[in-house]
């Protein structure tokens, strides 16, 4: 967390997953080049099993378009004799014959013009008699030209049949849908030339020192962002300790130098010294639970226009601290909470006060066992509550009226 902290305070994060790429890349290649040194027998039967394998695939020309294609003409040719019955049947009825559907509508639609021209209420009957001929018509057209489209070719349907079966007959073998043979082909072909560096140890020497020089310079240009953005950071922060009661404290983003890792040259971690004359330390080791709830505070502060966290929840903020300090802890958290979601569990009525929202949260026993309770409180309660934060167990109207002054509500 620390260190995707310190990467988006200084915009690195596509240099972070730049570096994890290049790490990812070298490490495959390294693996590579020692299985082939472990098992170059085994790679040898491989190679020989694939190569085999993908002249299959290739001398059967297939691809995922093709699939669609033959299905279609298929289904096409292996019922033409039916929709050839069909569409015959179809044109005898709609135009062929003096009963035909054309013929009478014709006729039908000439007789109510007549009778139109007497009685002006059958207009309507006779348009939609009118239409229904005119539509009866185009799809008499219509049905002709496709009856002439198709053809009886036994041989074609021949020929597509022989087709499917061959792709039918690799898919099966290699328990595959015929529509994923050419990924199955494209996979093979990849696993092939992995295998045919590896039978070259030149070549994958060679590729692994390419993409060792890939990641030493991804690498060399994140260490390059990270580290101006941890001096400016630790900078800040050590400034922001001096007002949240920590003065003499130090803070600093430590950048050591370590091993290639996924995450670049360095390791990063949040160094901490709380009070003046101590050494720094990492920072869940040396903090007190205030401490290290007030120093998260000030990072999430400087750094809060790149984190995109929706919710931070701060506990024991305010621990040992009051007056000036704690205004300065308010001012933090009602900034934090401008675009984002903050939630505090405090003592301090300065903290509560602040809030949008105001939970009372209690614990009680019953039974023998102890219970915590939320009570979300309105105004009223927030004024009493407020209150007792102020006065303890004795509240007076003057404890009241600041409470209330504190919330705003007079």
């Amino acid at each position: 967390a620390q260190r995707q902290l310190l990467d988006t305070h200084a915009g690195a994060a596509p240099l972070g997953a730049a570096v994890a790429t290049c790490w990812r890349e070298w490490q495959r290649i390294s693996e590579l080049r020692r299985n082939a040194a472990l098992d170059s027998a085994a790679s040898a039967r491989e190679r020989e099993l694939l190569t085999w394998q993908l002249k299959e695939l290739k001398d059967l020309a297939f691809n995922g378009e093709e699939w669609v294609e033959l299905n279609a003409e298929h289904g096409r040719l292996a019922h033409a004799a039916g929709l050839m019955e069909g569409a015959d049947e179809t044109l005898e009825a709609l135009g062929e014959g003096d009963y035909a559907v054309s013929v009478v509508l014709g006729r039908l639609d000439a007789r109510l013009d007549e009778m139109s021209s007497i009685d002006a209420s059958l207009n309507e009957v006779r348009d939609l008699l009118a239409s229904a001929a005119i539509q009866a018509d185009e799809a008499l057209h219509a049905l002709r030209r496709y009856r002439d489209r198709l053809d009886l070719d036994p041989q074609r349907l021949g020929e597509i049949e022989r087709r499917i079966t061959a792709v039918m007959d690799v898919a099966r073998k290699y328990r595959v849908a015929p529509e994923a043979l050419p990924e199955l082909e494209a996979n093979w072909c990849q696993r092939l030339t992995e295998l045919e560096a590896s039978a070259d140890p030149a070549r994958l020497e060679a590729a692994e020192a390419a993409a060792r020089a890939a990641y030493d310079e991804a690498a060399s240009r994140l260490s390059a962002a990270r580290a101006p953005a941890a001096v400016k950071l630790s900078a800040e922060i050590t400034e922001a300790m001096q007002s949240l009661a920590m003065e003499g404290g130090r803070f600093e983003v430590s950048l050591a130098p370590c091993e290639p890792t996924l995450y670049g040259a360095e390791n990063v971690e949040f160094l901490v010294a709380a009070n003046q004359g101590q050494s720094l330390r990492g920072l869940a080791k040396v903090a007190s639970g205030g401490e290290l709830s007030r120093i998260g505070l000030a990072i999430q502060v400087m750094t809060s226009r790149d984190s995109a966290t929706p919710t931070l929840i701060f506990d024991e903020v305010d621990v040992g601290i009051g007056g000036r300090v704690a205004e300065i802890v308010v001012k933090l958290l009602h900034r934090l909470g401008r675009d984002r979601q903050v939630l505090c569990v405090t003592h301090l009525p300065q903290v509560a006060a602040c809030a949008d929202w105001q939970w009372q949260i209690a614990k009680a026993e019953r039974g023998g066992e102890t219970l915590s309770a939320v009570t979300a409180l309105d105004a009223g309660q927030r004024v009493e509550e407020i209150a007792r934060m102020l006065g303890g167990v004795s509240i007076t109207d003057t404890t009241r009226r600041h409470a209330a002054e504190m919330l705003g509500q007079v």
